[in-house]
């Protein structure tokens, strides 16, 4: 069972601590992933958005100064309070202090910038097209740097194998992280370190309380076992109908674990009858006559998926995300041996 092997945080949980990187969040959860050698993803469209908040912050910050330089001119009394200096000199002085604390930060990890060519445009266009997370409606209709930093990170995990930690405080992030299993959202910092900081038999625990029901995964099986395509190796059989009787797990792996949610990889047994058709030569009439004959088969099967689990019972109470490694299955078993 693996704990998330890389870390993206997204703008929101920065903000959330007004962009102070000694905070406690950030400063209880360096040593953790340094322990962890958790990597730090920074897609560019995320590291373009950190850099514009500072510069706002920053004019904001100096705004708010000269609003007290004019409000309340009797501070300039006060022997602490910074003297006017050239406006110019003066942003970029406070912000070359901003973008220096930013990058005091991002030493304590070993992070990784991604840029944006691995981004699959027509893909994020097609979520844009059909309101998929990130995008929604109304004012998160435009979500395209969130839309781009989910792709980048996603193209990132499924080349290099990682399991990310996607955090933010945004729960259209969440939703678009349960269609990939490599992602798993938190929404805190916090929660993320708590889970990192859990000790084996924790651990254990959540891996038993999956095993113990895996109903619902069954359930998942069996449906999508409904939407295989079916193919008899040997042409001269064609499938006509097709009825599923039983699907069992056999191994399931529980391969990285998250918070309230966990990815399963599973191999499992189908039980399927098949309606056979085929032209068989009638030696009487010497002529080709059509025969239907049922024949039973048992598929295995194999895939991934993300189960939420019950914040009380640790068991899984809905899957999110669900892949079977194929999507056609080759039958063998035949309804007569005809050599």
């Amino acid at each position: 069972m693996s704990l998330p092997t890389a870390v993206f945080l997204d703008t929101s949980i920065l903000a959330g601590q007004q962009y102070n990187f000694t905070s406690t969040a950030l400063s209880t959860f360096i040593p953790i992933a340094r322990t962890h050698d958790l990597k730090l993803l920074l897609p560019e469209p995320t590291e373009r958005e950190i850099v514009r908040h500072l510069r706002e912050r920053s004019q904001e910050a100096l705004k708010a100064l000269e609003d007290a330089r004019r409000k309340a001119p009797f501070l300039s009394a006060w022997k602490h309070f910074p003297p006017k200096t050239n406006p110019y000199m003066t942003d970029r002085e406070v912000m070359l202090i901003a973008t220096a604390a930013w990058q005091e930060f991002l030493k304590n990890f070993n992070f990784i910038k991604l840029d944006y060519s691995s981004v699959n445009l027509k893909a994020v266009m097609q979520w844009y097209d059909s309101v998929t997370p990130p995008f929604r409606e109304g004012k998160k209709r435009k979500e395209f740097p969130d839309a781009f930093a989910i792709a980048i990170v996603e193209a990132y995990a499924r080349k290099t194998g990682d399991t990310i930690a996607i955090v933010s405080e945004d729960t259209d992030m969440k939703l678009a992280c349960d269609r990939f299993s490599s992602l798993l959202y938190f929404k805190s910092l916090p929660t993320l370190t708590e889970l990192l900081l859990s000790d084996s038999s924790k651990l254990e625990k959540i891996r038993q309380s999956i095993e113990d029901d895996l109903s619902t995964l069954e359930e998942t099986i069996f449906e999508a076992a409904g939407e295989l395509e079916f193919h008899h190796w040997d042409r001269d059989y064609k499938v006509r109908e097709t009825k599923l009787h039983d699907a069992s797990i056999g191994e399931v792996h529980i391969v990285a674990i998250g918070s309230g949610e966990s990815t399963l990889t599973f191999d499992c047994l189908i039980e399927v009858e098949h309606l056979l058709e085929w032209d068989e030569w009638d030696h009487d009439y010497e002529e080709y006559q059509q025969e239907k004959s049922w024949v039973v088969e048992h598929v295995p099967l194999s895939g991934t998926a993300k189960a939420a689990l019950d914040s009380k019972t640790g068991c899984v109470s809905d899957i999110t995300f669900f892949e079977l490694d194929t999507g056609s299955i080759e039958i063998y078993e035949t309804p007569k041996r005809r050599w």
